[in-house]
């Protein structure tokens, strides 16, 4: 089935996917060597810059000015700002969303590509998310739900999950961003909250170390809810977040402002929860906030 795109969203759409390609070629001979983890500097989101982070974002930014069908602004985790702030489009770019795992070797970490028609997480209207490990990806266009999108032959279909995962409303699958265990202190047990069990047996608890592809697990059904306990950045989660929404899913600030409005720049902010299609986001956000000693001031 081929969904209704503009032609312009159908040439971002292609860009996307050719800077993804493009950074997972760098990325796959960096992945845990020596060379990949040498230390660069600070990047413009404030985390420590690696070879491999700078030579995904420069293959991936060089993909961006060649092939950009229209004028836009950059917002970056390693360059920060770039172009006219009043231009149509604003290309949002976590070029390795994961770096502590592909510096040491774990497989998973992706880039994270958003392009947006305004300045708010809720003007994202592309996004592209790329597994640099498992060659998977994971695309979304506003209005037009989940897309499979082959470059080689300009072919973009709709793209169809597996619907069973939907059809339960028990949470058996928590994925977990907790950062650094000096910023939290709530207890681990109390995560069964979240289950709407006393127990929470039925349910496990899984952190793969990076927003982007635990957002589009959640979006497919892989994972039932994300409890991002920590300040995510819109390079991290803005594509992701349109992604999971294109399917169904949700997701909400834990600290009560309204998650879809922040600005897309690198700052901070809240921490969140998410939820597939097929679950109650009202319910699975005051279980969240229930979980005691949370500290989402420390997060």
């Amino acid at each position: 089935m081929r969904p209704s795109l503009t032609s312009e969203e159908i040439r971002w759409l292609e860009c996307a996917a050719r800077m993804g390609r493009a950074g997972a070629a760098e990325a796959q001979p960096l992945h845990g060597t020596q060379a990949g983890r040498a230390f660069i500097g600070r990047g413009a989101g404030g985390d420590r810059t690696m070879q491999i982070d700078l030579a995904c974002e420069n293959a991936m930014v060089e993909v961006l000015r060649r092939d950009a069908p229209a004028p836009f602004s950059l917002v970056s985790e390693e360059l920060g700002y770039a172009g006219a702030e009043d231009a149509p489009w604003r290309v949002v770019l976590d070029p390795l969303d994961g770096s502590l795992n592909a510096k040491r070797g774990l497989k998973t970490f992706a880039a994270s590509i958003a392009i947006a028609d305004g300045g708010r997480m809720a003007d994202v209207r592309i996004a592209h998310v790329d597994d640099y490990v498992h060659s998977e990806t994971f695309t979304a266009v506003r209005g037009a739900g989940l897309l499979q999108l082959a470059v080689e032959d300009s072919r973009i279909e709709s793209e169809f999950t597996d619907e069973s995962r939907f059809e339960t409303d028990s949470i058996e699958v928590l994925l977990l961003e907790a950062g650094r265990p000096d910023r939290h202190d709530f207890p681990y047990q109390d995560l069964r909250k979240i289950s709407g069990s006393n127990t929470g047996a039925d349910m496990r608890v899984r952190q793969i170390g990076s927003l982007a592809l635990a957002l589009c697990y959640v979006a497919v059904g892989v994972g039932d809810v994300l409890l991002a306990a920590v300040q995510s950045r819109s390079v991290d989660v803005a594509a992701g977040l349109l992604i999971l929404q294109e399917a169904g899913g949700g997701a909400a600030s834990l600290s009560g402002g309204n998650l879809m409005e922040q600005p897309l720049d690198l700052e901070k902010r809240c921490a969140f929860v998410a939820w597939r299609r097929g679950l109650d986001g009202e319910e699975i956000v005051r279980r969240a906030r229930e979980v005691p000693g949370f500290a989402l001031d420390k997060c």
